[in-house]
């Protein structure tokens, strides 16, 4: 026959004077109780007398020793709850860094491994983004570049052309920036406003537009569109 443990309550007592911490611990286990520090100056007990009776306990140390004490009962805390796995499987890939774009585009099959090699040579020599060495050696399509990392990383393809950017948004993110991080903002939504970026794998393009725009939602755009629609929106504006 299985037999069920109820739980004393607990309470917490607590005290002002650190000086006098060791005398109250001493004065709760002359009454039979089982103090646990809880901090450095407060002790929880268990039990199941009265709360009247542990009032009065704490009225009679009151009384004699003109030192303040607060009793107060304590509430469980709940144990932590794993997370469902459908939920922990669901935040794993945010755990991970994004893929990067050379290994997206070989891949694909878009490009070869020898390929890719000399591109990351050549964009690291130039200080220049691994799309756009790639797009000027005329290794892929700006439509390919775009539609993989769309596909890839979950994220809204954008065609710039054809949907246009809202120019009071776009003028948001400084010109040399823009042209800099190959990015351009395309439209907000309360305080969050949606930047498209020719290479959103890249961290520094990604940390330069930050810096002036901290709320974001990242989308990608064709290099091309993106560099266009700065030149006519925001480029004309700075000037």
């Amino acid at each position: 026959m299985a037999i069920d443990v109820v739980k004393a309550p607990r309470w917490r007592i607590s005290i002002e004077d650190a000086a006098w911490a060791a005398p109250l611990r001493d004065y709760l286990r002359r009454l039979g109780l089982e103090p646990k520090e809880s901090g450095s100056l407060a002790f929880d007990v268990e039990t199941t007398a009265p709360v009247a009776e542990l009032e009065e306990y704490v009225a009679s140390w009151v009384n004699v020793n003109a030192i303040p004490v607060q009793l107060a009962p304590v509430a469980d805390e709940p144990a932590p709850q794993p997370a469902p796995k459908a939920q922990a499987d669901a935040l794993q890939p945010l755990l991970l860094p994004p893929p990067r774009i050379g290994e997206l585009l070989v891949s694909k099959g878009f490009i070869t491994e020898g390929q890719l090699a000399a591109a990351l040579e050549e964009a690291r020599e130039t200080n220049q983004l691994l799309g756009v060495v790639l797009l000027r050696k005329q290794l892929i399509f700006e439509d390919e570049l775009a539609r993989t990392l769309s596909q890839q990383l979950s994220i809204p393809y954008i065609r710039i052309m054809s949907l246009g950017v809202n120019n009071y948004v776009a003028r948001l993110l400084p010109y040399e920036v823009g042209v800099r991080a190959a990015a351009i903002p395309v439209r907000a939504d309360g305080g969050t406003v949606q930047v498209a970026f020719a290479d959103p794998t890249d961290p520094a393009a990604l940390a330069a537009v930050r810096e002036h725009l901290p709320e974001i939602t990242v989308a990608v755009a064709e290099l091309s569109d993106i560099k266009t629609a700065l030149r006519s929106i925001v480029g004309s504006g700075a000037r």
